[in-house]
């Protein structure tokens, strides 16, 4: 049995490198997936980034978001969501609070996916007993789903079930 000549060799290192290369590349196009979105999505909310928050959503989600109130775009959302921020019962927690987002893919298939989620917060301040007392003795977690629809080739997200 002949072995491999020098040429052969170097064809199928040159073909592995090309397939390697297109993989790559496909990936990289395809975007962030559904869970990296629904990630970035809860932390925006949970950490005042408002903007953010807005451009990850559909547009009947923004409509949510906004409720009912017609901003002409998500820099104008994001002014509004953080006025009302300031008067939040977190607000006076909020610089001394870590937020930890934990995220896992549930289903995924025709442009729809969902994610399951549970973000956490975590306070370190001098004030537990105001922090605690917001929850009302249910711990400060949110859990619940992301509901995620592929809009011109992106992930964006449909809702949010908490609970």
């Amino acid at each position: 049995m002949r072995r491999p000549g020098r040429r052969t060799l170097l064809a199928l290192a040159a073909l592995l490198v090309v397939v390697a290369v297109v993989a790559s590349v496909v990936v990289l196009l395809r975007g962030p997936a559904p869970e990296d979105v629904a990630e970035d999505y809860l932390r925006a909310s949970w950490d005042g980034a408002w903007r953010t928050e807005c451009s990850l959503a559909t547009e009947q989600w923004r409509d949510y978001l906004y409720e009912g109130e017609p901003y002409a775009d998500c820099a104008a959302y994001a002014e509004a969501a953080a006025a009302r921020a300031e008067t939040s019962a977190l607000a006076p927690y909020r610089g001394d609070t870590d937020v930890v987002v934990t995220v896992e893919p549930f289903s995924e298939g025709d442009g729809r996916a969902r994610v399951t989620y549970d973000v956490e917060l975590r306070y370190h301040g001098d004030d537990h007993a105001g922090f605690d007392a917001i929850w009302q003795g249910a711990g400060p977690h949110d859990r619940g789903t992301v509901e995620l629809v592929e809009v011109d080739g992106e992930w964006r997200v449909a809702g949010v079930d908490a609970g």
